[in-house]
């Protein structure tokens, strides 16, 4: 099944963790393509969920396109998302989680309509978990499961920077 974790709102990312540790827990194997989000970001998220056996984290030496232009970014786009392909047809995972996915998709970095041929055709028995804020008209129509974030109320709208453990 796909499942669409988007909006304003924080968790996305967290959530889709969550979800990989159930599966986990459960004997599945998960992997995790962190688009968007350089190596160097290290998150609570990440920590725990490398500890896990059955969950691969996999992310890339990119920097979101204002600091190195969006050429670039569809050009290392292009290869990741080839190697998220991959992973959801190559029978190795039971889960595939692709974070950020919906902005990559939503700003233009990765070809829409060839992602919507490549979910169309995703196999039964993998759970395609997508993540990310942008438009998901298109994609939420291929979707099981959608849940909108919403940002209510947050610390950051007092000038709060973010707490690690609870932000990062």
């Amino acid at each position: 099944m796909i499942h669409i974790y988007t909006g304003n709102g924080k968790g996305k990312t967290t959530s889709s963790f969550g979800l990989a540790m159930r599966a986990s827990g459960q004997g599945l194997k998960v992997i995790i393509f962190q688009f968007l989000k350089p190596k160097k970001l290290v998150c609570g998220e990440e920590i725990s969920a490398r500890k896990i056996r059955n969950i691969k984290i996999v992310k890339y030496e990119q920097q979101h396109p204002m600091f190195n232009g969006r050429g670039k970014t569809k050009k290392s786009m292009k290869i990741e998302i080839t190697e998220a392909r991959k992973a959801i047809f190559g029978g190795k995972y039971d889960m595939v989680i692709l974070d950020e996915i919906i902005n990559v998709i939503d700003q233009g970095f990765s070809c829409k309509k060839e992602f919507l041929k490549l979910i169309k055709k995703v196999p039964k028995d993998v759970e395609l978990i997508l993540t990310g804020r942008g438009d998901i008209s298109e994609l939420e129509k291929f979707a099981d499961y959608v849940t909108i974030m919403v940002d209510k109320k947050h610390p950051f709208m007092q000038q709060i920077n973010a707490r690690r453990g609870i932000e990062y």
